[in-house]
């Protein structure tokens, strides 16, 4: 083999060779990350939960034993992140927020 040829060889494999584990990382990160309901937003009083939080299904049912008060009919707790929020089940207003003790 000729000496620009096997240079030229050698510069191609070490470039494969170093986007590899590049490619690897991104890929394994990509596998990691968790959706945030709140999307990396600041929750503050007043502003609107996202539509799926409203359902019930979504409400913290133990709330007496979390310490947090009673909500009215049209209310309920739900958890977002470290935080607990009492909504507007109609309106998705948050009337509350708590932080989530762990």
């Amino acid at each position: 083999m000729r000496k620009p040829t096997l240079s030229a060889s050698l510069v191609l494999i070490a470039g494969l060779t170093a986007f590899g584990p590049v490619a690897q990382a991104v890929e394994k990160t990509g596998d990691a990350l968790e959706h945030s309901p709140s999307n990396g937003r600041r929750l503050v009083e007043n502003d609107r939960v996202p539509a799926d939080y409203q359902r019930a299904d979504r409400a913290v049912k133990d709330w007496k034993q979390k310490k947090l008060e009673q909500p009215t009919n049209d209310q309920q707790w739900v958890q977002i992140d470290d935080k607990y929020l009492l909504i507007e089940t109609v309106s998705g207003a948050i009337v509350k927020i708590v932080p989530a003790t762990r």
